[in-house]
């Protein structure tokens, strides 16, 4: 079984918030006999990036768990170029490629060199940070922007009264064609059809996550954060693995009513009572 940790697992794991000691060493068994294959996700580091100026040693040892848990063959490609990938593979009617490539030592000493309590690259952290807060204030602001617009219409729509199955209903075709007109795809999607488009785990979340999000601003009186936008991305790499696992309860109820699949949201709680019992 592939899972996807959300970055609030591996910290709340490292920090012993609600785990305990037996928890992390079942999730460690279970990782060391094969029943579970973590997905190496760079947001789970990038996140992580964040604290290393106020607490670079709860930092550095969320780091080591990621690097100590996740398999290191299954680090989640880029959003961009999963999505680009399925949508064109889809497209030609080829096999969905892998959305996952080994860790390599570049890769490793590039995330050290960020994150290490001596000798890391503060200009370069500097910049990541700065990069990373400016992309989430922008999605902040647009999702802000359009909540405002679309407050009047929500209001009226079914006296406010418009489950979600209908809103996916409803959009989910129009992002669909979005993105596969990005991948530069669109007319041979077409006549394959949009609808099996939307069949792919990646497609389903990506557009998914969008909706749900959307949905949640407009008709459940939620405001938009600032890391919506990373949500987004997690549930895209998410789609890599069987299951993603968070602390976030908004979040989950946000990506588990996207109907994709082979594909479950759980708490660490959950995750863990569903291992067996002999892990």
């Amino acid at each position: 079984m592939i899972v996807y940790f959300d970055t609030n697992v591996f910290d709340h794991l490292d920090q012993h918030n609600r785990v305990t000691d037996w928890d992390l060493f079942r999730i460690r068994r279970a990782v060391k006999l094969g029943c579970i294959r973590l997905v190496l996700s760079y947001l789970n580091i990038e996140e992580t990036l964040f604290i290393v100026p106020s607490q670079p040693k709860r930092a550095e040892a969320r780091v080591k768990l990621i690097f100590e848990l996740t398999d290191k063959h299954l680090v989640v490609r880029g959003h961009h170029l999963t999505i680009n990938n399925d949508i064109r593979a889809y497209s030609r009617g080829l096999p969905i490629e892998s959305p996952f490539e080994p860790l390599t030592s570049w890769m490793e000493s590039d995330i050290w060199r960020l994150t290490a309590p001596i000798g890391k690259d503060v200009k370069a952290l500097d910049r990541v940070l700065k990069e990373t807060r400016r992309i989430k204030k922008e999605h902040q602001d647009f999702m802000i922007k359009a909540r405002n617009k679309m407050k009047p219409l929500a209001r009226s729509v079914a006296g406010g009264r418009y489950p979600f199955e209908s809103y996916w209903k409803n959009n989910s075709v129009w992002l669909a064609e979005g993105l596969a007109r990005r991948a530069r795809a669109l007319e041979k999607v077409k006549r394959r059809g949009i609808r099996g488009l939307l069949k792919l785990k990646s497609v389903a979340l990506a557009v998914g996550a969008n909706l749900s999000l959307i949905y949640s601003h407009h008709f459940e009186g939620r405001t938009p954060a600032s890391g919506d936008s990373r949500d987004v991305l997690h549930a895209i790499a998410a789609s890599s693995a069987d299951a993603f696992v968070t602390n976030d309860g908004n979040l989950a109820i946000v990506l588990g009513r996207i109907p994709v699949e082979g594909f479950q949201v759980m708490n660490l709680r959950d995750f863990l009572d569903s291992l067996p019992q002999w892990v």
